[in-house]
């Protein structure tokens, strides 16, 4: 189990520093990694709440990133 920490570890610190950079988010990556990690058998219910927190994360963050990509590619097509 200390494997399962260690790697939620990993990927909470990982998103907490993409969050500042919402452009470098890959948002489906991460949503199926966590949700894959979540999946998990055996996960202690503080790994299930910290994953489930992490996917919130990415889920409020996605719609920032989404009209980003959505602006920039409409910038494109008009130049």
């Amino acid at each position: 189990m200390k494997s399962v920490s260690a790697e939620i570890d990993m990927v909470e610190k990982t998103l907490h520093e993409l969050v500042r950079r919402p452009r470098l988010i890959r948002t489906t990556y991460w949503s199926t990694h966590l949700e894959c990690l979540l999946a998990r058998p055996g996960l202690r219910v503080q790994d299930k709440q910290r994953l489930a927190a992490l996917l919130n994360l990415i889920s409020a963050v996605a719609p920032i990133d989404e009209l980003s990509q959505d602006l920039r590619s409409d910038a494109l097509a008009t130049t």
